[in-house]
């Protein structure tokens, strides 16, 4: 394992604690994979957009020694509290931060649908989704592709984001590679 220097420590603590905010956890929802996802009609609404798709990867044997103090940061964030090389094989991988919004004028039921394919499972598509009950104004969800899914199945090499409401496609955003 590696030293972690002090002030390092100490910035990871502190984001860490003003991540976990009472607002933060309000707009929570629990991530759940999807075995079969059916095709949905696309009905794209401007009440709701898929704003930004913010993608990390975390892992030492891909990206080596990291000179950017940012992925430096990110990756001691990404692993705090991991006390061996087991439990950080667990978290290396992929990790995407979806930022969207709901005009409060639609405020409904909104399930975020992630949608990717990884390298060693050619075309297959896996879907993960998370659902929010009268979802308002700026959300953020967190998709994660790590650990034993990553290193058995390969890198998420195209994904996708779907906002959908009352089973259809509301926004939407995706890769280059879709």
């Amino acid at each position: 394992m590696r030293f972690i220097p002090l002030a390092l420590a100490v910035a990871v603590s502190l984001f860490a604690s003003f991540s976990n905010t009472e607002a933060s956890k309000a707009n929570t929802a629990a991530v759940k994979p999807v075995p079969v996802a059916a095709p949905l009609p696309l009905a794209l609404d401007d009440s709701f957009q898929v704003e930004k798709v913010f993608s990390v990867l975390v892992d030492p044997a891909v990206t080596g020694a990291v000179s950017s103090t940012w992925l430096q940061m990110e990756s001691a964030r990404r692993y705090f509290g991991a006390i061996n090389s087991f439990e950080q094989r667990l978290r290396d991988g992929h990790s995407y931060t979806i930022h969207w919004r709901v005009r409060p004028a639609a405020k409904n039921d909104v399930t975020v649908r992630f949608e990717y394919r990884q390298q060693k499972l050619g075309s297959h598509v896996q879907t993960k989704d998370a659902t929010y009950s009268k979802a308002s104004g700026s959300m953020q969800t967190e998709f994660t592709v790590q650990g034993d899914e990553y290193h058995q199945d390969g890198s998420v090499t195209a994904w996708r984001v779907l906002l959908i409401q009352a089973g259809r496609v509301v926004g939407l955003q995706q890769s280059f590679l879709w």
